[in-house]
């Protein structure tokens, strides 16, 4: 109880605001691990892919949730096309139905790169029908790396500025000295997207292993050791908050 001898209060002040979080605008995912998940559970990989499938609908309801404005998936790689070829088509059977069943939805823009023709014919007409449909679709960009080789896509896209110049007449030494990074860079798969600010593997593998070399020069790496299929909530809050708390500074 307060008396006369006591000090008057101070005025009350507004509590600060907690600091807002720093979000990427582009988030690209290796979706790793799913033959380990398989393992570990004693099932098949079919079994995993199709766990890892649902997965893919709850990152994007997270991303979409966060305003993320556009997110990279990486289900399969060209070099994955070596594997068991039952397993090969396992998977891709699963990259087919969860693309057509996001081109359901009808929340996300669709857009597949790489190489998806080695789908097969039926899988490839199905996925790009599905990417047709979400065209005029205002979400978020969902795009799909499929049989996907980072070094094919600086390949693809020096060809397809060659081509281009070619196709003005453009004499081979009028090319060489006007060329740039930003000409090329406009040939690469993503052109117009956002840059990829934060990059996530699953499995606990901390490499790249060829994805996106040229556009994640200035990305933040997040290596997480869940495999794919178990991948949640709370491991995509902990890397947007490993991302929040990094400073970018661009070589300054």
């Amino acid at each position: 109880m307060s008396s006369a001898a006591d000090p008057p209060l101070p005025p009350s002040q507004p509590l600060p605001s907690p600091p807002r979080m720093v979000l990427p605008r582009h988030i690209a995912v290796i979706v790793d691990g799913n033959r380990r998940w398989a393992r570990q559970h004693r099932t098949h990989p079919a079994a995993a892919y199709r766990r890892g499938g649902e997965r893919v609908h709850e990152l994007l309801t997270w991303c979409q949730a966060a305003g993320i404005r556009a997110v990279t998936l990486w289900p399969l790689s060209a070099d994955n096309l070596r594997r068991d070829p039952a397993d090969v088509r396992a998977l891709a059977q699963v990259i087919t139905e969860v693309v057509c069943e996001l081109a359901d939805a009808g929340c996300w823009r669709l857009h597949l790169f790489g190489n998806p023709a080695l789908l097969g014919d039926d899988a490839r007409r199905r996925v790009r029908g599905a990417v047709r449909r979400t065209g005029r679709v205002s979400g978020m960009a969902v795009n799909i790396a499929v049989a996907y080789d980072g070094r094919e896509d600086i390949t693809a896209a020096v060809r397809s500025l060659l081509a281009e110049h070619a196709g003005r007449g453009t004499a081979v030494a009028d090319i060489v000295d006007g060329l740039t990074s930003d000409q090329i860079a406009r040939h690469l798969a993503l052109t117009g997207q956002p840059p990829v600010d934060l990059i996530i593997r699953t499995s606990g593998e901390q490499r790249l292993s060829g994805f996106l070399p040229w556009q994640s020069a200035y990305s933040e790496f997040y290596f997480c050791d869940v495999n794919w299929p178990d991948f949640s909530r709370a491991d995509f809050d902990a890397a947007l908050l490993s991302y929040s708390r990094r400073s970018r500074r661009y070589g300054q």
